[in-house]
């Protein structure tokens, strides 16, 4: 497990690759070791899915009958579907790498993207925090999580351009790889398991 210093230190080096200076791969480790080592960056995320998960609950008790009450299996059951839309893009980039032709690149983007969502969880969750802390803030609440997914999704496209070599159209192909399957899976995934309220 990585500790906090070395996690800071990996997104010093994406802040880098962000700006378009690929001496941001100096601060990571883009070995076969160091691939492995970026999923525990699902770990370091944990703190801020949880505060959304948090959030989810209180909003799918507010949409459902007085007294419905919900169990533990409920936060298994988003730990599920965060995990699926977390590893099928990645699973889709490694599968279609070679018919492509970018196999070169899938350890660099699945390092840099995988302690890419460590930053970008966090951002995410303060929404969900202020949803929990001031109730009747949805339209803000809806609001900024808008703004911030826009922002996002710029930070990955010009994180990808980096990695890619300035391959642009590449960058773009692999943004929408992370995103789109991602969103269609966890959609699919919250109505089969029953956490859309109905």
């Amino acid at each position: 497990m990585p500790l906090l210093e070395e996690v800071l230190t990996y997104v010093k080096g994406l802040w880098l690759l962000i700006q378009g200076n690929r001496e941001g791969f100096r601060w990571l480790d883009i070995s076969e070791s160091g691939l492995w080592r970026s999923f525990a960056a699902m770990l370091w995320s944990l703190p801020a899915i949880a505060v959304t998960w948090a959030s989810w609950r209180l909003f799918y008790l507010s949409a459902m009958p007085a007294g419905t009450t919900i169990g533990f299996s409920f936060i298994l059951k988003l730990l599920a579907v965060d995990l699926a839309s977390w590893l099928l893009p990645i699973v889709l980039i490694v599968i279609l790498s070679r018919p492509l032709g970018f196999t070169i690149f899938v350890v660099p983007v699945i390092v840099t993207t995988n302690w890419l969502s460590v930053p970008l969880s966090y951002a995410m969750a303060l929404p969900a925090a202020i949803r929990l802390l001031i109730p009747g803030s949805q339209g803000l609440t809806s609001l900024i999580w808008l703004l911030l997914l826009v922002v996002s999704v710029g930070l990955l496209f010009r994180l990808l351009r980096t990695v890619t070599g300035n391959q642009t159209l590449l960058a773009a192909a692999l943004t929408a790889l992370f995103l789109l399957p991602s969103m269609m899976i966890g959609e699919v995934l919250q109505r089969f398991f029953g956490l859309v309220p109905g």
